[in-house]
């Protein structure tokens, strides 16, 4: 019986003499209460650091809808006029804004098209978490200025491809549900009296607006690579090219979260950011009209306009009414900039008249 007993010893890995537990016991307790002293400082470690990495940039950001808007916000590379190139110009003496290329502004968001972008949230008020959103153009309108000395002679797309000059993706029984929704827009202005529209300033020589449905879309930059084929220039234009009537829309939908898990509800919302693409030639005293902001890193294009979509608003705003002041203002402005221009938006008109709102 000795013998077997011994022989089950030897056959068991796992076998831990009486003496030997009782040492890895006393250690396992040991270890235990060291975990337990620093586990509060870890905790405390860890929120700090999960603060610093939401607030690393700007106190201005405090809601998961700011964060939204902060990192979605493009940044392209700065080009900048030679001196010899302001030779014979009037007021040489003035200062000459830096302006973009077109090109480098579909480039800077290729990889995001790709991959995706990341925006930090912070959900139930202390859980952090990386929400990725895709972009997909929704729609763009570009303006010049054609006696600007800086606008070279180009053909409008419209003398290439009459049939294009409007260039739109269809899906006809989402563009009529839409276009009979657009006439029931409402618009509210300090600037403009109600139903006035103003024309635009410049010539119309590029527009696109998106109509097929979002799993049909091609990503962003396919998009642009498609309709640059038809119409070169939107690579080639410069931001200082454009009159401010330029602008070009963004439809963010979600891909996936880290990290993942039941515990954590899923944020379903999508958006719709407005940019511009206009840059000033020159300072004016006392303008402050232009919606580009320039760094050290390049210059940024800030949305100027916003429209939501199975938008949650205590997951975003966070601020009870104000919050929902804000995504309210920013909607009426858009559509106020819009009818401005009388531009048919189909994206837009969606998210408008679907409820956006849910508390």
């Amino acid at each position: 019986m000795s013998n077997l007993g011994r022989s089950r010893v030897r056959e068991d890995r796992f076998y831990s003499p009486p003496a030997m537990r009782r040492y890895n016991q006393q250690q396992q307790k040991h270890v235990q209460q060291e975990e337990q002293k620093v586990q509060p400082q870890r905790q405390q470690e860890k929120q700090q650091q999960s603060e610093s990495l939401m607030s690393s940039s700007s106190s201005v950001v405090t809601t998961n809808l700011d964060r939204f808007m902060k990192h979605t916000t493009p940044i392209v590379t700065a080009q900048h006029f030679p001196k010899t190139s302001m030779k014979g110009w009037r007021n040489q003496d003035s200062n000459y804004h830096p302006y973009f290329i077109l090109g480098d502004l579909w480039e800077s968001l290729k990889e995001w098209s790709a991959y995706g972008v990341g925006v930090p949230l912070v959900l139930n008020e202390s859980d952090s978490v990386v929400q990725y959103y895709v972009p997909f153009l929704s729609a763009i309108q570009l303006y010049v200025d054609p006696s600007s000395p800086l606008t070279t002679t180009r053909r409008p797309f419209g003398e290439s491809d009459s049939d294009s000059s409007r260039a739109t993706s269809s899906n006809s029984s989402y563009e009529n549900n839409v276009a009979k929704n657009f006439n029931k827009l409402m618009i509210r202005s300090d600037n403009l009296e109600e139903n006035e529209i103003r024309n635009p300033p410049g010539l119309l020589i590029f527009e696109y607006f998106e109509r097929a449905l979002p799993y049909h879309r091609a990503p962003l930059a396919d998009k642009i690579s498609d309709l640059a084929s038809k119409f070169p220039e939107l690579k080639s234009y410069r931001s200082c090219d454009l009159t401010q009537s330029s602008w070009v829309s963004v439809a963010w939908y979600p891909i996936y979260r880290i990290p993942v898990g039941p515990s954590l509800q899923n944020l379903d919302a999508s958006f719709l950011t407005f940019h511009s693409l206009s840059t000033p030639l020159k300072s004016v005293e006392g303008d402050k009209s232009s919606m580009i902001e320039v760094h050290d890193v390049g210059i940024s294009l800030p949305i100027f306009g916003l429209a939501v979509y199975k938008f949650k608003s205590s997951d975003w705003t966070q601020s009870g009414i104000h919050g929902a002041e804000k995504v309210d203002s920013l909607m009426h402005s858009t559509e106020n900039w819009l009818r401005s221009l009388n531009a048919y938006h189909p994206d837009f008109v969606f998210f408008k008249n679907h409820d956006f709102w849910r508390k």
